[in-house]
């Protein structure tokens, strides 16, 4: 799987595109006002400065575990930039030191409309050392949007882990996205992986709601509960075949009109060890 902050990237980018259609919606009370045909001509060809999801943020994370396993630590560049109407890209690049060891990742997504109704997702990643990530990560997801206004997102996904410790991952994810008129986001689905050697299956439901709108607050509680079927502890350490749930609390909110902070705390339970960890960030806008 990809580094939780891409994934939270991955949920801004969601929120921002779900707020873009609850702006269209209500486009038809403000006819009244709108401006001559040539202005709109002109607005519709050269967009406002700082209108796209165009954003950087820089961070940290620190986490604490039980079991006498050694604290997590870690810093985090990431960014959003948005080309066009139909294609947003996401980047992370991250230093981490878990279980002793240390590395370095980086991940990029991309996102882009293919139509009205349909919009697809590519990822690939890699890493420098470590055996806690992937040695590279590749991933696709289709997604489809339902009902009248849209509002409604189905996701089909596949993805692959190459995994230093000698075992590979493949997951299939399914899952239902819904944005509601008011700033409300409720997302749920199922990971299914298959892990090899040794063909271990292991399957993780998730959920998020979602609070807020762009450029003032967006809070997300997001929850992961189900079956592992490896985790690396260290240097030819992987467990195998066990349950855990993480969850997620992330706090973003603007300070000033173009920047503010984003604050996460998490908590992660398994058989083997419990984490409690922090992520702390100062994002910007840009134009």
């Amino acid at each position: 799987m990809l580094s939780k902050p891409l994934a939270h990237l991955c949920l801004l980018a969601c929120c921002l595109a779900g707020q873009a259609r609850a702006d269209e919606a209500a486009a038809p009370e403000a006819a009244e006002a709108s401006p001559a045909a040539a202005d709109v001509e002109t607005e519709a060809s050269t967009p406002e400065p700082y209108s796209w999801a165009r954003s950087i943020e820089i961070g940290g994370q620190h986490s604490s575990l039980t079991a006498n396993n050694p604290a997590w630590n870690g810093v985090y560049l990431s960014g959003v930039w948005q080309t066009d109407a139909g294609n947003v890209f996401d980047w992370i690049a991250e230093q981490d030191s878990r279980f002793g060891e240390h590395g370095i990742a980086l991940n990029a997504g991309w996102n882009h409309d293919i139509n009205p109704d349909w919009y697809s997702r590519l990822e690939l990643g890699r890493s420098s050392s470590g055996t806690f990530w992937p040695g590279t990560h590749y991933g696709a997801a289709l997604n489809r949007k339902w009902l009248p206004g849209r509002n409604l997102v189905s996701t089909f996904g596949l993805a692959y882990n190459d995994n230093r410790q000698g075992y590979s991952d493949r997951i299939l994810t399914l899952g239902m996205a819904y944005y509601f008129d008011s700033p409300w986001v409720v997302e749920g689905g199922v990971h299914r992986t298959l892990s090899n050697p040794g063909s271990v299956s292991s399957m993780q439901a998730y959920g998020a709601v979602t609070y807020g709108r762009d450029r003032w607050r967006l809070i997300t509680l997001a929850v992961n509960a189900g079956g592992e079927g490896y985790m690396p502890i260290g240097v030819d350490q992987p467990k195998q075949s066990f349950d855990s749930q993480l969850y997620q609390l992330s706090w973003r909110e603007w300070i000033g009109r173009h920047w503010g902070i984003h604050v996460g705390v998490e908590r992660y339970h398994s058989p083997y060890y419990d984490r409690s960890g922090i992520t702390t960030a100062v994002f910007w806008n840009l134009p």
